[in-house]
């Protein structure tokens, strides 16, 4: 299981975030040499998976969204071992449903209940109706490709934006399920608290004590996508990274 070395990065306001992806797709060879460097140093995988450049920053591996803002900030610096949130932050993530009367609004409650239900770990999700720490939303037609988006934290904040594509059917061409749209909706809530694609033995840095590649894990990417639709839970490895992520005793959180 994997999260991003952390950088000293600046993390943009709300409104900047919700307004960040309004802009079509540009091509990996109109990113510069610098931008893709400095993802790379990162930890993000530039190479197996083109970068897309949005109004407001970058989607890597996919389905993460990192502001331009941080990219740019970047130093190499490390403000600490790990990309996760601060831990008092971490206690209390704030997420509102924008989804609306939908299959994914439905299962809303069900992906954040997925990570609460761990336990042995500090992080809290916590639905509310405003003042959100992260919003969850409907993408705007042609704003993203794939089941949805996730948005990494910067500077111990937790990434504050999530995207659900409705358009996009499930693997087997039917509407994607509740259900489904709870596990979709966990998987992207890991990369805005701080994990990578469980994949990405390469990049990143691994959890001590985690699997390199957690076959069963809810963070496990576009690649093989049923692993993500199918599950029941987060792994034991997601369960085992979340402890050690978010812990008072031992947690890598400042």
């Amino acid at each position: 299981m994997l999260i991003l070395i952390a950088t000293s990065i600046v993390h943009c306001t709300n409104d900047v975030e919700n307004d960040a992806l309004q802009e079509n797709s540009i091509n990996q060879d109109e990113v510069s040499p610098e931008v893709l460097t400095k993802l790379e140093s990162m930890g993000f995988d530039v190479r197996q998976i083109p970068v897309k450049a949005k109004k407001g920053g970058y989607i890597v591996g996919g389905d993460i969204f990192i502001t331009d803002e941080a990219v740019q900030q970047y130093t190499g610096d490390k403000q600490a071992f790990f990309s996760i949130v601060d831990c008092d932050r971490a206690r209390s993530i704030r997420i509102q449903n924008d989804l609306g009367n939908n299959a994914a609004g439905r299962g809303f409650r069900r992906g954040l209940n997925l990570w609460n239900t761990v336990n042995g770990t500090t992080l809290e999700l916590i639905p509310v109706t405003n003042n959100p720490d992260i919003v969850v939303r409907l993408s705007e037609p042609g704003e993203i490709g794939g089941w949805g988006l996730g948005e990494f934290p910067t500077n111990g904040v937790e990434g504050g934006l999530i995207i659900l594509n409705l358009n996009e059917p499930s693997l087997d061409g039917d509407p994607v399920t509740s259900r489904e749209w709870s596990n979709i909706l966990a998987h992207e809530i890991g990369h805005n608290i701080g994990f990578l694609h469980a994949e990405q033995g390469i990049f990143g840095t691994q959890i001590p004590g985690t699997p390199i590649n957690d076959t069963r894990s809810i963070m496990t990417s576009g690649s093989n996508p049923s692993v993500v639709f199918n599950a029941r839970r987060v792994s034991n490895g997601d369960r085992r990274a979340l402890r050690l992520m978010y812990n008072d005793n031992n947690g890598f959180c400042q």
